[in-house]
């Protein structure tokens, strides 16, 4: 008897998508770097490969490539390849990733309404973590 394997949030992937359609998206745009490339794709009209690099600090030209393919098969970046030598690849975002700007522009207002402070979102230290905390301060 096989079984069915459970994504992410524990259900099988055909049960996933019926009980919540946002879930096939959100297993693209819920990636890393997803989102913050179509962010940085929307501030111009199209984008190389490297510009788009740049910009994102800290991400991998492996990922970065990944990343753009999974976009791409979505229907949210469109990929234009022009026929030179070495080979000149833009990238920009499709309408419907255009119509997508306004529900990321609102999920960024809606974060930035409900985010915690960084001080107030740490829990407070037990008064035993405190003793601990003190008598290793006095060892050294």
């Amino acid at each position: 008897m096989s079984e069915t394997p459970l994504n992410r949030e524990g259900y099988a992937p055909a049960q996933a998508s019926a009980s919540c359609p946002v879930i096939d998206i959100w297993e693209v745009l819920g990636r890393r770097w997803s989102l913050l490339i179509l962010k940085n794709l929307s501030t111009k009209e199209t984008i190389r490969f490297n510009e788009l690099k740049r910009a994102l600090a800290g991400i991998s030209s492996t990922v970065l490539s990944e990343r753009l393919l999974e976009l791409e098969r979505e229907g949210l970046v469109s990929k234009k390849i022009y026929p030179e030598v070495p080979p000149r690849v833009e990238y920009s975002l499709t309408p419907q990733a255009k119509e997508l700007e306004v529900v990321i522009k609102e999920l960024a207002r809606w974060v930035s309404r409900w985010k915690r402070p960084v001080a107030a979102a740490a829990p407070p230290a037990s008064s035993k973590e405190e003793k601990k905390e003190a008598g290793a301060a006095k060892a050294s």
